[in-house]
């Protein structure tokens, strides 16, 4: 059963929620590689999602700046609001740890223009970035002196907004997620580490959702994602993301107790968290064996909560296409809305970037 702090969140998102986009778009992004594996062009697109109308919305091709990229290491833009995101650096010049590397708010309007809001700190590669959905806060992981901080940019100024010392909340663990709710100043991220004999008793504990003030402040330890029938409670969760009435999504480990004739036991399911009455439901797409499992496949819900995107991460050169899996939650009609082919290890290579609203 969900607990008090999560029903409330729930109440309150539901309240700010109630208001009606005009139109999103689905955005994703198109890397081309050269001979060294290292990024030559990367496009960002987005499409429609009723009429499957695509446009242009940046390319880094003829700009001096150049999105990171190197093989099987894909840094991809993110999307808040209106706004696109982005890790770069200066084209022509080495990218050390941490070295020329910089977040930039980049075009939307497909003029390839851009404006730099800070040097990345830290002194390790940078994982994934992670915005709000107004575009107004980025956010990423790195380490600093031998310890792990989230660091909170303000995206209009540059300044450096929080710097949260995670390094005894996350333990050896790592966040499988991570972003903003929606409308909200609360982080979410998901933890997940090793198998439990090769990790401390005392990071295996850690495994779970939480949310916390982007000031690293009131940490809060979800109670865990409910088991779907017929299975016990599932073995990992990761939060996906949050629809406009409060319900969370969670992609899930899960494992039937009693499995039909031809049918895996385990098996990745997407779940959303209903409160009234408390329940859990599978809104899993049907591609999803198509689809890398775990955290090698891309969810993302589009801002009005009735798409949920869905599309692998591009670590595999065996690969013969490169598809965008799309699912209208009130209907349940499922379908590819793109499909890239695969020519090897210099791609195109395709990521999904997050959802535009207008």
């Amino acid at each position: 059963m969900m607990n008090m702090v999560l029903r409330l969140i729930c109440i309150g998102i539901s309240v700010i929620a109630q208001q009606v986009w005009a139109s999103e778009e689905l955005v994703y992004a198109v890397v081309h590689k050269g001979a060294d594996y290292l990024a030559v062009k990367t496009e960002i697109h987005a499409i429609d999602p009723e009429t499957a109308e695509r446009r242009l919305v940046f390319s880094d091709e003829n700009t001096p700046i150049i999105l990171v990229q190197r093989l099987y290491v894909f840094h991809f833009p993110v999307a808040g609001g209106n706004k696109l995101l982005a890790r770069a650096a200066r084209r022509g010049e080495s990218i050390p740890s941490p070295g020329n590397a910089f977040l930039y708010e980049i075009s939307t309007n497909g003029s390839n223009s851009f404006r730099q809001i800070a040097p990345v700190s830290g002194t390790e590669s940078l994982g994934d970035v992670f915005v709000n959905s107004s575009g107004t806060r980025i956010g990423y992981i790195n380490r600093l002196g031998q310890r792990q901080f989230i660091f909170v940019y303000d995206v209009v100024t540059g300044k450096l907004a929080h710097q949260i010392d995670i390094t005894d909340m996350f333990l050896d663990c790592f966040a499988a997620s991570i972003g903003w709710l929606p409308d909200s100043d609360k982080i979410y991220f998901s933890l997940e580490t090793g198998d439990v004999h090769i990790t401390s008793e005392a990071s295996y504990s850690l495994v779970g959702t939480y949310l916390m003030d982007e000031t690293g402040e009131h940490l809060t330890k979800l109670d865990p994602v409910p088991a779907l029938a017929d299975s016990p409670p599932p073995e990992t969760e990761r939060l996906i993301g949050v629809l406009p009435n409060g319900e969370f999504v969670f992609e899930t480990m899960q494992r039937k107790n009693r499995p039909a004739p031809g049918q895996d036991q385990a098996f990745f399911a997407i779940v959303r968290l209903s409160t009234e009455p408390p329940s859990v439901i599978d809104i899993s797409l049907s591609a999803g064996k198509k689809l890398y499992s775990g955290i090698q496949v891309s969810y993302n819900l589009s801002p009005s909560g009735k798409h949920l995107s869905a599309a692998k991460l591009p670590i595999s050169s065996s690969a013969t296409s490169n598809d965008i899996w799309l699912k209208d939650l009130q209907t349940g009609k499922e379908r590819i809305i793109l499909s890239l082919p695969a020519e090897g290890l210099q791609g195109p290579f395709l990521g999904i970037v997050g959802w535009f609203d207008q």
